[in-house]
């Protein structure tokens, strides 16, 4: 019980920074906080969360040189590596 509660603080925690981060880089998923919430779940229960969720939000826009390319949103793939590993160890 007491594994589930901190899973669950930690994960609304997660799901409001989340809608504040990426609301308008993908509504679909970070629209609103039970989105976010839903989003958030399937991500740690590793259910295609890398291919539909995390990876697209991975990319920026462009670059800072107005070339049509794509760089690595660092603060993208550290918001949810930071949340796998924390949930995962209060699973543990």
């Amino acid at each position: 019980l007491n594994a589930f509660l901190i899973m669950m603080l930690v994960t609304s925690i997660y799901a409001i920074l989340a809608v504040s981060f990426y609301r308008d880089r993908n509504p679909e998923f970070f629209g609103t906080f039970t989105r976010a919430l839903f989003t958030l779940f399937q991500v740690c229960t590793g259910d295609g969360w890398a291919s539909d969720i995390a990876r697209p939000l991975f990319h920026d826009a462009g670059g800072t040189d107005g070339a049509d390319h794509q760089g690595l949103d660092g603060w993208a793939a550290l918001f949810f590596i930071s949340f796998i590993v924390i949930v995962g160890w209060t699973l543990l």
